[in-house]
């Protein structure tokens, strides 16, 4: 028989027996930042009010952050994150109501770990790691309720590369972390570029850095690929260095305008695609939807880009980044000697070839 001195309390301070009692039946997560710019879990589940404590892991070579979000704002925190990037700030969680929880930025090897009441409304939360160039990509959803979770292969709050296996095995860098196999791609800290820099190595020792937040080429090498000694042993905090030497630099503020030809586009990347090893890149120019693929060039060293203009209405114009390197493009006409206009139906799909001058080498 219960004790009147119970039955007094639970009907004094009932809040506090139930709030006890959901503490002590803690769900408890495990999530890793693995290599590949992704999470080794991309739907998790609890139930509504469950206290929840999630312990993150970065096994990763890069820093990786984790922000839960209201239901349908992962996209809109990740664009207030890249303005806070834009600003000179390392700090990528912005201030605002759509961010729920957030676990900081963390470096590789390292741990964090925080707890939570879930939300007591049921629904599909998203989670994202917010560092620039990560948010298109590296993302899932906890989805809180006590009934079954949608079809993977329709979920539309994982990514479309997750939508086969919701969960990966994690993946364990070697001491040298790119492996000798051609072409690969590295996602670390690249001299002369953001934060969110990637290194793609080519067949024919020809190498590229690619800018994922400003969605642009920024620079490309022959004879090696890259160094990461110092960059390994600093836990993230060196710079990759470059082996070899660069032939071809972007000196241009932004090397494709939309209409005018002095017209700076709004940026915006949507992540990229693996197809026998090259990467296929994606981002965004004011509404067009724009596609890049870059291979190597073997007759003298340079490289191709395979481009892709989706929904384009007006004239593209492509400016030169470097005058002692030779350009060639498919389509379109050279307005002068640094300009090349395409008209829209010829920007839906072309290249352009960038080689050394063998004449000035």
């Amino acid at each position: 028989m219960r004790s009147p001195t119970v039955l007094i309390f639970l009907l004094i301070f009932p809040s506090t027996f139930l709030a006890t009692f959901a503490q002590t039946d803690t769900v408890r997560i495990t999530l890793k930042a693995i290599s590949g710019l992704q999470y080794d879990q991309v739907r998790l589940k609890v139930p509504p009010a469950a206290w929840v404590e999630l312990t993150l892991t970065n096994t990763d070579e890069m820093p990786h952050n984790w922000i839960m979000t209201q239901p349908g704002a992962r996209e809109d925190v990740v664009d207030k994150s890249l303005e806070l990037a834009k600003q000179g700030s390392t700090d990528y969680v912005p201030e605002s109501d759509k961010v729920l929880q957030a676990i900081p930025l963390i470096l590789p090897d390292q741990t964090y770990t925080i707890s939570f009441q879930a939300p007591s409304q049921e629904g599909a939360y998203p989670y994202v790691c917010t560092y620039p160039g990560h948010g298109a990509v590296m993302y899932g959803a906890i989805y809180v309720t006590n009934n079954q979770l949608p079809p993977l292969a329709t979920d539309e709050n994982v990514p479309t590369s997750r939508r086969d296996d919701e969960s990966v095995a994690e993946e364990k860098a070697p001491k040298h972390p790119y492996p000798d196999i051609l072409p690969v791609m590295y996602r670390t800290f690249m001299p002369n570029c953001g934060p969110a820099g990637i290194a793609v190595g080519l067949l024919g020792d020809i190498s590229y850095c690619w800018d994922a937040g400003q969605c642009r080429l920024r620079y490309a090498w022959k004879g090696g690929f890259i160094d990461l000694e110092e960059h390994w042993s600093g836990k993230g905090k060196e710079l990759a260095e470059i082996v070899g030497m660069v032939f071809y630099r972007d000196s241009t503020e932004f090397p494709f305008r939309i209409g005018e030809s002095q017209e700076i586009p709004d940026v915006k990347f949507l992540g990229y695609e693996m197809k026998n090893r090259y990467p296929t890149f994606k981002y965004r120019l004011n509404d067009v939807e724009v596609t890049e693929r870059i291979i190597p060039v073997f007759e003298n060293p340079g490289i191709k880009r395979v481009l892709t203009f989706a929904g384009l209405d007006e004239p593209l114009w492509f400016i030169k980044g470097q005058d002692n390197v030779l350009y060639y493009s498919n389509q379109g006409e050279w307005e002068s000697e640094k300009i090349l206009r395409l008209s829209p139906e010829e920007a839906q799909e072309f290249t352009i070839t960038i080689t050394e001058n063998m004449s000035e080498i």
